[in-house]
């Protein structure tokens, strides 16, 4: 070929691939604006507006607003006097306490305080000596069950069942893990990896979970049941699992309300218990420290003990988690205010117009002026005129709770580029249980955490609420405004029995969850899944939900027991759920892919979105992200995918729990709440 052939051989192909990508940016932009334009117009009619019948019998929102019994949300103007407005005044509960009213026997008050979980330990990670097959790790056991409580104090081995669909989990996500030149570079930029597993061969899930930061510090409870076996004659103990523990903080839990600062800048308060007899907390009064934890890179402390015994959230009083230290003194590891985990709404919305529209704006209105506070609103989209007193939520009612968190303001707050707060976004399950200090019905919360390796040693993983939101070094509660959205809709959290043959939605999401949070966890053997603008959780979250419906679809249209079964009982209450099941499959791929093209990582799921670190940044490569990105426009910022899926939810007739939180706990006057940017 020619000088001048090649030449313009090589400006027509330049051509044609400009005309490719200004073609296909052009689509994109038509397409957006006619979903725009089509969100607008289907926000009008009231989908799925009548609730849907459970096998218990109660409806899914049978609530009306026949008296106005839910409290007023309280509203802080932003002026100067911003601490004195939120934790100003002297409440009854602040009085000086004579010092012969507090109790320093630690025994005296030991029955106040419970076990976090039956089974409790810290994961130890195995030499690359003491390796055991499939990925087992020692367990330092630290609750156990009455009927084996001869294992506390002991170390066991942590394996996995030989079921074989744990064993095709394990083997799934089991892989060989080498540091690529991008996990060694964002090492040196100060994000945490797994620095022990590197050059490990076929690394399991386990072994990612106690090798996830440098020190053996990772703790969790294990999930039920748990087969437990102690050979005599070797001192051996074994504990076997079907399910990926949950990651907890602390060792016991209380249930208090903070009296006062026991003195000048200590870091030790006085505080007084609940007490169950007469509902108040009058009980025992007690010293404990809450420790000052140390900033980060930037000067911001993640919480701060500073003022929070004048907390508006302190009345309600707090959850606290920790253990005794050398002085039999409580220490806390993490708080959880009570009252975001109570099932009392401060407001509630009627009708699904009025619904969509909360989300739409208030939701995250007025964000830094709501510093230091939290509220619970009720979203159903029935416009319901009775029994108003009648409680949304039952005893063992579960939810999926779809998570966001905002930005960090003030003066040694963040700055976010181009003024946009991406935030972060997760899944999670809420159960409502009897509380074991209150005995009222409260949620429990468990996030899965499809989480990027950071700075601060957050592991990808299930974890409870106390841990992820509450930790006091490492928890979002105190530093960030944070949006917890549970969705009560029971063609999503019940079962389905056709004849013998169970299919679980909720169960399928966990599945895939689990998957995802592990391949998280080893970077797919990278050892490093890194978060940019064009990949991030939000797009691998949003695959699990993805891959979840294509399997329960496919797995319907593939058994033609199922279709009779469905044909024979068209009435039934359960192929009312069921057809309501699909429709919302069919409305949430609308989000997941709104240009109506399936992402090719997500049809094979050979590679997760935040992991990439074996590929070459060259400018083809971000190309290809950005298109891809772009396919799934909707899931780019972690508050659309939020708002689009809660929306989603509530067409189909679910009620939405809205728990927000703003910087709770103690006062930072250095910092302040700004909310996710939400397009």
């Amino acid at each position: 070929m020619s000088g001048q052939s090649f030449n313009q051989f090589i400006l027509t192909l330049v051509l044609i691939i400009l005309a490719i990508v200004f073609g296909l940016t052009a689509f994109i932009f038509i397409r957006i604006f006619f979903n725009w334009l089509q969100a607008k117009l289907e926000n009008r009619p009231l989908f799925f507006s009548r609730s849907f019948t459970r096998n218990t019998g109660h409806l899914t929102a049978d609530i009306s607003q026949a008296e106005k019994v839910f409290l007023e949300p309280r509203f802080v103007e932003s002026d100067g006097n911003l601490t004195a407005t939120i934790f100003g005044g002297t409440s009854a509960i602040s009085r000086a306490l004579q010092p012969e009213m507090i109790c320093e026997n630690s025994a005296a008050v030991a029955y106040l305080y419970k076990p976090i979980a039956l089974w409790h330990g810290r994961l130890i990670l195995p030499s690359h000596e003491q390796r055991q097959p499939y990925g087992t790790v020692f367990f330092e056991v630290i609750n156990a069950p009455k009927k084996y409580k001869n294992f506390i104090g002991k170390t066991a081995f942590l394996k996995w069942s030989t079921n074989r669909e744990v064993q095709f989990f394990v083997h799934a996500v089991s892989q060989d893990i080498n540091f690529t030149q991008e996990t060694k570079k964002s090492q040196k930029s100060g994000n945490i990896h797994p620095d022990r597993l590197n050059g490990w061969r076929n690394v399991g899930p386990l072994e990612t979970l106690a090798g996830s930061r440098l020190e053996n510090s990772v703790t969790v409870m294990l999930r039920r049941p748990v087969i437990a076996i102690n050979y005599s004659s070797s001192d051996r103990h074994e504990l076997t699992i079907d399910r990926e523990p949950v990651q907890i903080i602390g060792r016991f839990c209380a249930l208090v309300s903070i009296l006062q600062r026991k003195e000048g800048d200590s870091d030790k308060f006085i505080v007084r218990h609940f007490n169950k007899t007469s509902r108040q907390f009058d009980g025992a009064a007690e010293i404990i420290r809450i420790p000052q934890v140390q900033p980060d890179k930037n000067g911001v402390a993640r919480s701060t003990n500073h003022l929070i015994e004048k907390s508006p959230l302190n009345p309600d009083g707090w959850y606290i988690y920790g253990e005794r230290d050398e002085d039999n003194m409580f220490v806390v590891q993490a708080i959880e205010p009570r009252k975001i985990a109570q099932l009392i709404p401060d407001e509630t919305h009627f009708g699904l117009k009025k619904s969509i529209a909360y989300l739409s704006s208030p939701n995250w209105e007025n964000t830094p002026a709501q510093k230091g506070q939290a509220k619970i609103v009720l979203l159903t989209p029935n416009d319901a005129t009775e029994n108003a007193s009648i409680s949304p939520w039952q005893e063992g009612d579960i939810g999926i709770v779809i998570h966001s968190f905002g930005g960090i303001g003030g003066k040694k707050g963040e700055r976010p580029p181009l003024g946009i707060v991406t935030g972060h976004f997760a899944f999670g399950v809420a159960k409502v249980v009897r509380d074991r200090f209150t005995s009222e019905l409260r949620f429990d919360i468990e996030y899965k955490q499809v989480y990027a390796h950071n700075p601060d040693g957050i592991v990808a993983g299930s974890s409870k609420w106390q841990s992820y939101m509450g930790d006091l070094q490492r928890g979002w509660l105190g530093d960030r405004p944070v949006c917890d959205i549970i969705c009560k809709l029971d063609c999503v959290c019940y079962d389905y029995d056709f004849d013998g043959i169970t299919l679980s939605p909720l169960t399928e999401l966990n599945q895939q969850l689990d998957i995802m949070m592990a391949r998280y966890r080893s970077g797919d053997g990278t050892g490093a899944s890194l978060v940019t603008p064009a990949t991030s959780c939000v797009q691998d979250s949003s695959q699990a939900i993805y891959a979840t419906i294509k399997k329960i679809t496919s797995e319907v249209e593939s058994n033609p027991q199922i279709q009779d079964w469905l044909k024979t009982h068209p009435t039934d209450a359960q192929t009312q759920r069921f057809h309501q099941l699909v429709a919302l499959g069919e409305s949430l791929e609308k989000v997941l892919m709104p240009l109506g093209i399936v992402r090719p990582d997500w049809q094979k799921n050979p590679r997760l979105a935040g992991i990439d670190a074996e590929l070459k940044k060259t400018f083809f490569v971000g190309i290809v992200n950005l298109i891809k990105a772009a396919i799934s426009y909707r899931t780019m910022l972690p508050r659309r995918t939020q708002d689009e899926i809660a929306k989603i939810f509530l067409k189909q007739g679910a009620f939405l729990w809205i728990i927000r939180t703003n910087q709770v706990g103690g006062f930072d006057p250095d910092i302040e709440p700004l909310a996710p940017t939400g397009f």
